[in-house]
């Protein structure tokens, strides 16, 4: 959830970067948080699905993964067109893993009001 998160604080500090080490800075930054969040998918593959059925689940989330990867830069181009700068698709870029950190962050608070249920 942190590394979701961060990912998309950096993508957002990007076009604040004035200088070409914050750049490289905000990258590293990006770059491990994004190493993180690639490294903990196939394991919470596993746990969801099975030992059966991982090698389905992770091919599902890369192609899940692949519509915004092809879909954005057309996109960021024509806001560059209209608007004349790539800002607004870089803070656009962030919203949704934000929202995606934000959201799991109530997965255990969920996870527990499903057990008290139960009982």
């Amino acid at each position: 959830v942190a590394s979701f998160f961060f990912i998309g604080l950096m993508s957002m500090m990007i076009p604040l970067c004035n200088v070409f080490g914050a750049l490289v800075a905000v990258c590293l930054f990006m770059g491990l948080f994004d190493g993180c969040f690639i490294c903990i998918m196939a394991p919470i593959a596993f746990e969801l699905v099975g030992a059966q059925d991982v090698s389905q689940a992770i091919g599902f989330l890369l192609g899940l993964m692949s519509v915004p990867m092809t879909v954005g830069p057309p996109i960021a181009g024509l806001l560059r067109d209209k608007l004349g700068t790539y800002d607004v698709a870089f803070y656009l870029a962030g919203v949704p893993p934000l929202i995606g950190g934000a959201i799991l962050c109530f997965i255990p608070w969920v996870h527990e009001r499903q057990k008290l249920k139960e009982r």
